[in-house]
């Protein structure tokens, strides 16, 4: 029976494809008469079988009996594609026995079938949504239910060597297949269905061992549609919407860089070097100080690259944290500065005339700000403490300072002689926030701040083409502007140079509007648009955003001559 199955599903498959393809090469209009979704029908067919046990073999399907049986069917479809079915089947079987037709003779039996089925839409499926609904169409559908079985011939032997019952009983069975249909008006179709039903065995009465029984259909019927079909939803043609996004790049607004007639640049640091109790001359060898010494050795080296540099101007600022008296302290933060700048000249051949030194005795300000923000000045990099947190990794805050902040915070707000006021700190809560204090935040207080001042040279194309990957803060935008002209427009080397002058210049707009039409021409469109928030407000930013609302689709736009022109 299963050969016999395969055999008319093929057959089916076939006048499938003969049917449909000279349909789908139709063009149907979409209207109110075509529509992609069934509402509720109502399905009569009645038809015809093959049928036998399911072990006996393909090469006697002549001599297999017919019958036949009918369906009344309702469902509807909730999506496209998508629907349900509830179907009531009654069936008349004629079987032959069992394999090797030890008895030739035929007998009938009955079966009443209820199944709810699920039904997938092929045809629309195959189609767009504003063409589906055409005339033909194939559903696959699948479905489980139950079924009785009845009217075993009582007086005529089944078999004689196979155990057999002609009992009625109720089996669970699933069933699958196609239902192909043709729409003669909005309310009849006219239509076939192949199904393949599969029991438990018993079903025809012998057991085969075989653990199913199958049985084929094929039944031709009609489809009646019970109330109006559904809309689809798009019943009409829709309107044609044309891309309207410029799709060539325009000649765009890149901006000459003002000349740098003077290059200075200055880098800026902090010293946190250890020194002996009340001693001012500077040991390299002590304690961080190798550390310490050579983080300023790379950074004034980094910067000064260019033997050609001229040093005009180094400020250095000393600091001294409060718990000695203020007389010894200013000593020490005058005399720590003076060392600072001794071995500033001597090691980078700084002249001395160019260095100002100033120093604060007491660095009541920055305790200020670390205890008002609870230690978090401390861990955030680049912010007064410690260039790079890994130096020195300052312990959380613990609870009974925090608890005491606002009395601390108080006592150092008082006008009075530092000296008192560093005696009053002391008492607050006991002394245990001061000794705190004294332990992991003084010793920061303890720094030289540094400004050094140079003057750079202009360097050629050839020489800046280098320079912008490794020294591009040596570089003025000009300069960067001519690296980016001097390779082929639209190139990586192009493009890079751009994007690395708004990077070392953030803030300069003519920098940031160059590197915004740079990515205009990579269709870098998501970075164009933030290196155009700070471009300004110049006419070339304006005509620039005007550009990229019109190669994005945002805007109307024409061309004249070349330039794009927005409409609103």
């Amino acid at each position: 029976m299963k050969h016999l199955y395969i055999h008319l599903l093929s057959c089916i498959g076939a006048l499938w494809v003969s049917l449909c393809q000279p349909l789908c090469a139709t063009r149907v209009v979409p209207s109110a008469e075509t529509k992609g979704r069934d509402s509720l029908y109502l399905q009569l067919y009645a038809g015809i079988n093959k049928s036998a046990n399911e072990n006996l073999p393909l090469s006697e399907m002549s001599s297999y009996p017919w019958s036949g049986g009918l369906f009344v069917g309702i469902g509807e479809e909730f999506t496209d594609l998508w629907g349900w079915r509830a179907a009531l089947r009654y069936n008349h079987n004629k079987s032959r026995n069992v394999q090797k037709c030890e008895r030739p003779d035929t007998w009938g039996w009955s079966n009443l079938g209820l199944f709810g089925d699920v039904t997938f839409d092929i045809t629309d499926a195959l189609q767009t949504k504003g063409h589906r609904g055409r005339a033909f169409n194939m559903k696959a559908f699948a479905g489980i239910g139950g079924a009785y079985t009845f009217g075993f011939p009582m007086q005529t032997p089944l078999s004689y060597t196979v155990a057999y019952s002609t009992k009625s009983r109720l089996v669970a069975a699933a069933r699958a297949g196609l239902d192909l249909t043709y729409r003669i008006n909005d309310w009849l179709k006219v239509g076939a269905e192949l199904s393949h039903t599969v029991f438990n065995d018993h079903f025809n009465g012998v057991s085969t061992g075989s653990p199913l029984d199958m049985r084929s259909n094929i039944k031709i019927g009609v489809t009646i549609a019970l109330v109006d079909r559904e809309e689809s939803p798009i019943t009409t043609v829709a309107p044609i919407v044309y891309d309207n996004r410029l799709r060539t790049v325009p000649p765009l607004p890149f901006k000459l860089p003002d000349a740098e007639d003077t290059k200075i640049r200055t880098i800026q640091g902090r010293a946190f070097l250890d020194f002996p109790v009340n001693e001012t001359v500077i040991y390299p060898r002590y304690r961080r100080n190798p550390e310490e010494l050579q983080r300023l050795k790379k950074t004034i080296e980094n910067a000064l690259f260019d033997k050609s540099f001229k040093v005009q101007r180094v400020v250095l600022h000393g600091y001294a944290s409060p718990e000695s008296p203020y007389s010894n302290n200013t000593r020490l933060a005058k005399g720590r500065t003076q060392s600072l700048k001794s071995y500033v000249c001597r090691k980078f051949g700084i002249n001395e005339s160019v260095i100002e030194t100033h120093y604060t005795p007491e660095d009541w300000n920055n305790l200020r700000t670390f205890i008002e923000t609870r230690g978090e000045s401390r861990r955030v990099k680049g912010n007064i403490w410690y260039e790079r947190e890994g130096i020195v990794e300052t312990p959380v805050m613990p609870q009974y300072v925090i608890d005491s902040r606002q009395e601390l915070l108080d006592v150092i707000d008082l006008d009075m002689d530092p000296d008192e006021k560093e005696a009053v700190l002391k008492k607050v809560n006991g002394g245990r926030p001061y000794n705190w204090l004294l332990q992991h935040v003084y010793p920061g207080l303890r720094h030289t701040d540094y400004i050094i001042e140079y003057v750079v040279r202009h360097y050629p194309v050839k020489e800046a083409r280098r320079l912008i990957y490794t020294h591009p803060e040596a570089l003025s935008i000009e300069e960067m502007y001519h690296v980016a002209q001097s390779y082929e427009e639209g190139s990586d080397g192009w493009l890079d140079a751009l994007l690395i002058a708004a990077r070392q210049y953030p803030d300069d707009a003519t920098a940031n509007l160059n590197a915004a039409c740079g990515c205009v021409k990579a269709r870098r469109m998501t970075d164009a648009r933030r290196y155009l928030q700070k471009a300004g407000t110049s006419e070339e930013a304006r005509y620039l955003k005007d550009v990229m609302d019109a190669m994005e689709g945002k805007k109307a736009w024409r061309l004249e001559n070349g330039k794009v022109i927005v409409t609103e």
